[in-house]
């Protein structure tokens, strides 16, 4: 079985661009929680038009719509193997239900500091227009990423699976530091 690597990090600390290259990189499947909701709201399947509430309004989609989501893509595009998870587990709940269906994993978990992160999400708003990067929907993501996902972060800390890595930068350099992470783990080098 390959390694699965959980890429976190605050929104706009580049997980997705690094998650999706990271995919490529080492040929694993990707699964970005975003992308399985934007990809609901745009077919207008009842779960998108419920993620759709809780995004706008700033808010994380429930874990049990999440977990059913969660669980069928990995179920489809990585039943044996290894994968890259972009932006889950968010909650403990959701720490406790990737534990029924992922082994091996090792959490990556980018650090912007605040400053840069709203200045890039400011930036994504403009250019991709995303409604939940509207200036007063960051601030309540930002705030929920604090609260929320620090419990997640310390679970992982407290098994030896966390990573903390430098997300500033290019892209290129991001992704040079994250190779070398996996690089120095023994069940990344195969």
């Amino acid at each position: 079985m390959d390694i699965s690597v959980i890429l976190t990090g605050a929104p706009g600390s580049g997980k997705g661009t690094q998650a999706s290259t990271l995919a490529r990189r080492r040929n694993l499947a990707h699964l970005s929680t975003g992308d399985l909701f934007r990809e609901h709201i745009t077919r207008g399947t009842d779960l998108g038009r419920a993620a759709r509430r809780h995004l706008d309004a700033g808010r994380y989609v429930p874990d049990e719509l999440t977990n059913a989501m969660v669980r069928d893509h990995i179920e489809r595009v990585a039943p044996d193997g290894g994968i890259i998870l972009d932006g889950y587990p968010r909650t403990r709940a959701q720490v406790d239900f990737l534990d029924g269906l992922l082994s091996g994993l090792v959490v990556l978990n980018l650090v912007v500091e605040p400053a840069e992160l709203l200045r890039r999400l400011a930036h994504r708003a403009t250019v991709g227009g995303r409604s939940d990067d509207a200036a007063e929907v960051v601030r309540e993501r930002l705030a929920l990423y604090a609260v929320e996902c620090e419990p997640v972060l310390g679970a992982y800390r407290e098994r030896g699976l966390l990573f903390d890595l430098d997300g500033a930068g290019e892209p290129h350099a991001v992704a040079a530091r994250i190779d070398e992470a996996l690089a120095a783990l023994p069940a990344a080098r195969s």
